[in-house]
């Protein structure tokens, strides 16, 4: 594969995880949840639908010139970047690894949806 290719792929995915971790930090200054139905619903409904989509997606398909497996460890190490924590961040680079293999090889984001959206469910229960 071309150099430029595979630099181009990896600028355009780095470039839309970037926006999106951006456009969540000024959403969360706008938009607080202040109370539990609000909290339950960015944490179970809005944030696997956007993050799958942004994640699985956008930035795992604009790594597809770099092969499968690349796509799917850079695309998990992204994901990775925009959790707090240390145990969080590795946490989510395991998340982000299985969802991106089961987008790989179910071809959709909807089953990744399903589990990303099961798993905080489960953590948010857990309180």
């Amino acid at each position: 594969m071309d150099q430029r290719k595979k630099t181009g792929a990896l600028l355009t995915a780095f470039g839309w995880a970037l926006g999106y971790l951006l456009a969540g930090k000024a959403a969360a200054l706008l938009v607080l949840p202040t109370s539990a139905a609000a909290a339950f619903m960015h944490h179970c409904v809005a944030a696997p639908l956007a993050e799958e989509l942004m994640f699985r997606g956008v930035v795992q398909r604009a790594l597809a010139p770099l092969g499968s497996s690349r796509a799917v460890w850079i695309q998990a190490a992204l994901f990775a970047l925009q959790h707090r924590g240390a145990a969080s961040m590795v946490y989510a680079l395991c998340m982000g690894a299985v969802l991106g293999w089961l987008r790989e090889k179910t071809g959709s984001v909807l089953p990744g949806m399903a589990v990303h959206t099961l798993n905080n469910l489960l953590v948010f229960a857990a309180g």
